[in-house]
């Protein structure tokens, strides 16, 4: 079985190149601690406004001054919390990221859901269950950098991150099932490929059509339907 190379992330300060992966820190620069909406934390307000905006007008049409009027604060106070406004968004990037994957179950988790759940809570473990609280920053954050993800080299870096890291995932969680006779034996690559597109391709079609997010619920259930009929279950 082959070894999983990438440890679940929490948070980045830098994504490494295409040949190596590395173990990220606790806290990205730039992300204020407290995301929560705080009414007092400046910086936490200055974040989620930043999001909102970012996401809804993009990130090149919003300015510092655009910003500090949305939050209620003088253009130069944003300087005492940022470098400047890259330095923003990368911290939309790392907060998507750090709640991207610790969101999923752990290996021993989901070992437990291979030995004794059903076939559709089987297909549900690479899903992400994000905390209600943040649902909706999570949603501007991951339309932000999805809008950047061909234009910003920072943003294709950390994409393609995240992008290993699933595919390590799903390949591992399927080798496991094999490995303890949930499946048949199947050839873990292309299949592993197929269930990250699919998650991949709902995700970029709510940013470009956020009207249909209360739609994300239901094509994701047909979806997980569809992949019990495709995975070679032993029961």
């Amino acid at each position: 079985m082959q070894e999983n190379r990438l440890a679940p992330p929490a948070a980045f300060d830098r994504i490494p190149d295409h040949s190596q992966v590395v173990r990220p820190p606790s806290e990205p620069e730039g992300l204020p601690s407290a995301i929560r909406n705080s009414p007092t934390d400046t910086k936490t307000q200055i974040f989620n406004t930043a999001l909102r905006l970012f996401a809804t007008s993009g990130v090149e049409n919003v300015s510092m001054r655009d910003l500090a009027e949305a939050v209620g604060i003088k253009a130069a106070s944003i300087y005492n919390h940022y470098v400047n406004k890259e330095q923003i968004v990368e911290a939309c990037y790392d907060f998507y990221l750090k709640y991207h994957d610790t969101t999923r179950l752990n290996e021993e988790q989901y070992t437990i859901v291979l030995q004794k759940g059903t076939k559709e809570e089987v297909v549900n473990v690479p899903n992400n269950q994000f905390p209600p609280e943040l649902q909706e920053n999570l949603f501007y954050a991951m339309t932000v950098l999805f809008s950047r993800m061909y234009t910003d080299a920072k943003a294709i870096e950390k994409y393609t991150w995240m992008v290993d890291y699933s595919l390590e995932f799903l390949k591992k969680f399927f080798e496991k099932g094999i490995e303890l006779g949930r499946f048949e034996e199947f050839n873990v690559w292309p299949v592993s490929l197929l269930f990250l597109s699919a998650r991949l391709f709902a995700a970029q079609s709510i940013t470009i059509h956020p009207e249909a997010l209360q739609d994300l619920g239901l094509a994701q259930h047909e979806m997980i339907l569809e992949l019990i009929n495709l995975l070679p279950f032993k029961y």
